[in-house]
C-alpha cells in the first residue's frame, strides 16, 4: 500500500507568494518600542501559516490563502474581487472566512474579537478553520517565544493588555478544540495551541 501525498500547484503557489510578498511588503512583526533588533518582514508570518496549512493536509487553495489570510484585513479591505479574479472563488472565501473587523469598526477589543469568535464557531469548512488555526499557532509561537526571552513586558507592544489577550487565546484555544473533537480541525495542531496558550498564561501571570 503506498502512501498519498498531497499535490501543490507549484506555479499557483508561486505567483501566491510573490503577490503576499509585494502586497505587504512595506509592513513587519510588531516589536516592543524601542527594541532595537531587526524588524522581520511579514512575509515570514505568512509564509509559516501556508506551510502549516500544507503540513496539515491542506491543498493548494488552502495554502495561498494562508499566504493571503491577512490581505482584506491589512491590506485592501475591498480587495474579495481581486483575490478572486487572480486566485478564485474558494481562496477568496476562505480569506473572508479569516479576516476580522477592523478596530475603526468595532472600537472595545473584546466586542470586536467576539464576533471573529462567534464566525470561527458558527462555520464548518474545514479549511477556514485549517488556515485560521495556523495563523494562531504561528502568532502564539512567536508570543510564547518572545515571553520567554523578554517576560511579561512584551505585552506593552499590543494594544489590548494582557488579561484581554489571554481571554483572545484561551477563548480560541476552545474552539479549536471544539472543531477538532468534529473532525474539521486537526487534533495535534489544536493541542499545539492549547500548550502553548498554557505556556503563554504561565508566564505572563508569574
Amino acid at each position: 500500500m503506498t502512501e498519498q501525498t498531497m499535490k501543490i500547484d507549484p506555479v499557483r503557489l508561486a505567483e501566491a507568494v510573490a503577490f503576499a510578498a509585494d502586497k505587504h511588503s512595506d509592513q513587519t512583526r510588531k516589536r516592543a518600542e524601542g527594541d532595537s533588533r531587526p524588524r522581520i518582514p511579514y512575509i515570514s508570518h505568512l509564509m509559516a501559516v501556508s506551510g502549516m496549512v500544507i503540513e496539515d493536509g491542506g491543498d493548494t487553495d488552502e495554502a495561498i490563502a494562508g499566504l493571503l489570510h491577512d490581505y482584506i484585513e491589512d491590506v485592501d479591505e475591498n480587495g474579495a474581487d481581486a483575490l478572486e479574479q487572480r486566485f478564485g472563488a474558494r481562496v477568496r472565501d476562505i480569506v473572508i472566512g479569516c479576516s476580522g473587523a477592523k478596530k475603526e469598526e468595532i472600537p472595545d477589543f473584546r466586542t470586536r474579537k467576539q464576533t471573529y469568535l462567534d464566525h470561527l464557531t458558527a462555520t464548518r469548512d474545514p479549511a477556514t478553520v485549517r488556515v485560521s488555526l495556523a495563523d494562531k499557532v504561528h502568532n502564539a509561537r512567536s508570543t510564547v517565544s518572545d515571553l520567554e526571552t523578554d517576560g511579561p513586558s512584551i505585552w506593552d507592544r499590543f494594544n489590548a493588555g494582557v488579561e484581554d489577550q489571554l481571554w483572545w487565546y484561551i477563548s480560541l484555544s476552545a474552539a479549536y478544540t471544539d472543531h477538532a473533537n468534529d473532525g474539521r480541525a486537526d487534533a495535534q495542531r489544536a493541542a499545539e495551541l492549547r500548550r502553548l496558550v498554557d505556556r503563554m498564561t504561565e508566564i505572563s501571570r508569574q
